[in-house]
């Protein structure tokens, strides 16, 4: 069932299947109906010709017995002259006797009159008859009762016409396969040369890439003028989303980049008044409060936008020095504790005071990747559930997991959780920008390492950040 549907998808659901099978039952109906109308006119043409040479023949002796040339020697001359290799003549006198052409060129067999005869027992003028004797097929007439009584009759052997006409339907056969065949290929093989500009475009477009934009182009030399047309349209499509997507990236930087400085100077002047909170009432520090939380969301917001925006244009700066990891988990520990209003767990492996646990990233960076994975899981999960950090050692990579017990993510929805402005459907409205993981994946690939997320709907999600560890003998050095 499975092949069925395939084959037909590839036949019908294609451009290249529609056109070929268009032609094909065009070419089939066409020669079809050709070869059949040929054949239908060729078997007509024969028939009525026959039939034309019988009563002509017949004709001829109906003239010649009305001129009175009624003895019988007369008749037997007549009958000879209009009778044939394959058209035979006789007279069936009243009493019954016949009168037969004699002649040592032309005979007429007693099985066929008889049967002849026996075919039309009431004597019907103009009654033909198809006879069958052994191999051979003949068609006969009674063409004419005489005042006298006397009956003309004349039989025609038609085998070698049928014959003829079995040869011929052979052979149009023959032809007709034959050209069906050469026209089908010859019709697969344009229809392939006109679907493969638009298999080009296709491949093309399915490579297109924001990295790619400017770089990307179609070139086709060969094909329809409809489609060469669609593909400098393409073309200059591209150009014009290349030249936006460079003047949204700068913009981007520059809004970034030039919102960012004065956004800093009004959050450090909103910390410095709430610590300088003596004389301020309950409100005004709440207030206050409030707007320093959320100068700290838009410059993050900022911060994120700017290292997109370095990213597309090659400009992200990240270090690569050996460090030790649990120091920088402790690090990122402290800080976090000291923001949030849960349980936050460090979760460890044994290790001897000569193991170390060295991995070569940029600390600045992986500290920014941990906290805005701690905020994340805390940001969706419910107030009274921790949070655990826990550190896995493999042969080769050293794995971090940012484990909540928060609403989770739909399974259909985890291979684009980390694409911009990409948010869980079960996300609250105000949980965020849907930044922060392409930006963790963005940090995270650039130091090196991968990131994997799994997740159960309303049981929790679990980031995994592996980075590759160093040789011993980066250890023994630090150590």
């Amino acid at each position: 069932m499975a092949t069925s549907r395939s084959w037909r998808r590839t036949l019908l659901g294609s451009l290249q299947g529609q056109l070929q099978l268009a032609t094909y039952l065009a070419v089939f109906i066409g020669f079809t109906g050709a070869s059949s109308a040929g054949l239908w006119i060729g078997q007509r043409n024969l028939i009525q010709n026959d039939l034309r040479e019988l009563r002509d023949s017949a004709d001829s002796i109906q003239q010649c017995l009305r001129k009175g040339g009624g003895d019988d020697a007369s008749v037997r001359q007549e009958l000879l002259l209009h009778s044939r290799m394959r058209t035979s003549l006789w007279i069936e006198q009243p009493d019954g006797s016949l009168l037969l052409p004699e002649s040592d060129h032309v005979s007429i067999s007693d099985q066929t009159i008889r049967a002849a005869m026996a075919a039309n027992q009431k004597r019907t003028v103009g009654l033909q008859q198809q006879l069958r004797l052994g191999e051979n097929q003949y068609l006969s007439e009674l063409v004419e009762r005489f005042p006298s009584g006397a009956r003309l009759w004349i039989s025609h052997e038609v085998s070698s016409n049928q014959q003829a006409l079995s040869h011929y339907l052979g052979l149009m056969i023959l032809i007709w396969g034959s050209c069906l065949i050469i026209t089908l290929i010859a019709v697969s093989a344009l229809v392939r040369r006109i679907v493969q500009p638009l298999q080009q475009l296709n491949a093309a477009t399915n490579d297109v890439t924001a990295e790619t934009l400017a770089s990307a182009r179609l070139t086709l030399k060969h094909g329809p003028i409809e489609v060469l047309q669609l593909g400098r349209t393409y073309d200059a499509l591209l150009e014009r989303l290349s030249q936006s997507w460079e003047l949204q990236r700068q913009f981007v930087s520059t809004v970034s980049h030039e919102l960012r400085t004065p956004l800093t100077i009004v959050q450090g002047y909103l910390h410095r008044t709430i610590r300088r909170s003596d004389n301020l009432s309950s409100g005004q520090l709440k207030g206050l409060q409030t707007a320093e939380d959320e100068s700290i969301r838009m410059r993050r917001l900022l911060d994120d936008l700017l290292d997109l925006s370095r990213s597309d244009s090659g400009r992200l700066s990240i270090s690569h020095e050996p460090l030790q990891l649990i120091d920088q988990l402790d690090q990122v520990v402290t800080l976090a504790r000291s923001t949030l209003s849960r349980r936050l767990e460090l979760n460890l492996p044994e290790l001897t005071d000569s193991d170390a646990v060295i991995v070569q990233s940029d600390p600045a960076r992986l500290r920014q990747v941990l906290l805005d994975l701690i905020e994340n899981a805390d940001k969706y999960s419910p107030n009274d559930r921790p949070i655990r950090l826990t550190l896995r050692l493999e042969q080769e990579f050293a794995c971090i997991d940012v484990i909540d017990e928060g609403i989770g993510i739909p399974a259909d929805e985890l291979e684009r959780v980390f694409e911009r402005f990409q948010r869980a459907s079960n996300a609250t409205e105000k949980s965020g920008s849907g930044l922060g993981l392409s930006v963790v994946k963005l940090l995270v690939e650039g130091m090196g390492g991968t990131i994997g997320v799994s997740s159960h709907l309303n049981q929790g999600s679990c980031f995994t950040v592996r980075l590759p560890r160093l040789l011993r003998i980066w250890c023994s050095a630090l150590c």
